[in-house]
């Protein structure tokens, strides 16, 4: 059964992307010496953008930008702490929130791989204590469960916030509250932190393990990201705090306690290996990974639309990007993939100053200048 109607549309441009990534190629062999010169002027470029967006925007963060299986640019500045002055390195782990939906939709897709979960199944089946039985993991997926967002009523419902709300609290304040879902299930995108929550209960009900431990043992540990793992609020491990645009460190509140929505810490350098691993499908196969591309909300137009974990966008050229941005308790993060260059780009900042909202086209520009 089709979930959209876009994945014609999306293969074709997926050809010609292919097409010209092969000229380019072709290019590049002949043009060796020019290529050379070319990459140098462009290196230069990014490092005057990540000058002026750290004199004059205060950026504080890692980025880093790679194309065709290279790292181009990388570099860091400011503090993992204003209150203490430490420097912040290229493997400081940041916490990078709404990216983390990426790694819950694959650990998802994972299970779906070895017949444990049916993606088109209702989320009742695997998860009896979830009330709304018209609700599919497919539709969790991809935000079309109309949800509403555990951020606008769970202070409501949460009797004493000194404690963190859980993902078993939140599943436990739905089946006891049954918040009205803001649209009717599968009629249009909603985005839904709460569904991505759900989809952390279902992953450890299905492979008995705490989304924790699937994490580690399924993605971290084998792939060698030595620099990414879930935190959980309470954890006896340090991390970075976030802070406010007046530098001021940003509290976190009993909200941080839900995961699969946002939760993971990561580097930039674990970051562009994830996005090897996804796109090179190293760690779902092909099918799987046309699922994570595909955009599945048929009403909104192809670039602005949301596949599985993943926003999909086109850059200036049109060519189809996949995208996350993360905002949460101060931290700001960006990742984006373009396939037809295998370009990536990874931000992190622990201080929301939007010192770089809006400046992937700005780096696009730069790389596709001959």
């Amino acid at each position: 059964m089709p979930v959209c109607k876009y994945p014609i549309i999306f293969f074709v441009l997926f050809f010609i992307q292919s097409f010209n990534h092969s000229v380019s190629q072709s290019f590049t062999t002949s043009n060796r010496y020019f290529d050379s010169l070319n990459e140098v002027y462009k290196i230069k470029q990014l490092d005057d953008l990540f000058i002026y967006l750290k004199k004059e925007k205060h950026f504080n963060g890692a980025f880093l930008i790679a194309k065709d299986e290279t790292i181009l640019y990388e570099n860091v500045s400011g503090y993992s702490s204003y209150l203490t002055k430490n420097r912040l390195n290229l493997h400081s782990s940041f916490e990078i929130a709404s990216i983390s939906k990426s790694f819950t939709a694959v650990a998802v897709l994972m299970l779906y791989e070895e017949g444990k979960v049916d993606i088109h199944q209702k989320v009742s089946y695997y998860l009896p204590d979830f009330p709304y039985t018209d609700i599919t993991i497919h539709q969790l997926l991809c935000h079309r469960s109309g949800l509403p967002d555990y951020f606008k009523f769970a202070e409501r419902y949460h009797e004493n916030t000194a404690f963190p709300l859980t993902n078993d609290s939140l599943l436990s304040m739905l089946q006891t509250y049954k918040p009205k879902c803001k649209i009717t299930p599968d009629n249009g995108f909603e985005y839904s932190n709460t569904g991505y929550a759900v989809l952390a209960n279902l992953i450890e009900k299905v492979s008995g393990m705490s989304l924790k431990q699937y994490f580690n043992t399924r993605i971290f540990e084998p792939f060698g990201m030595k620099e990414t793992f879930l935190y959980q609020f309470g954890d006896s491990v340090n991390i970075m705090l976030g802070h406010k645009s007046n530098k001021k460190t940003y509290s976190r509140n009993f909200l941080s306690g839900v995961v699969g929505d946002k939760g993971i810490q990561s580097s930039i350098h674990d970051l562009y290996l994830w996005a090897k691993l996804i796109f090179s499908e190293k760690i779902i196969k092909k099918e799987n990974l046309l699922l994570v591309c595909t955009p599945h909300n048929p009403e909104s137009p192809l670039c602005n639309n949301y596949g599985y974990g993943f926003r999909i966008g086109c850059d200036e050229q049109k060519n189809i990007i996949f995208y996350h941005g993360g905002l949460w308790n101060g931290n700001h993060s960006l990742f984006v993939y373009r396939p037809y260059d295998e370009a990536v780009i990874v931000i992190l900042s622990n201080i929301y100053n939007k010192s770089f909202v809006g400046r992937s086209g700005d780096i696009f520009r730069i790389l596709d200048e001959l």
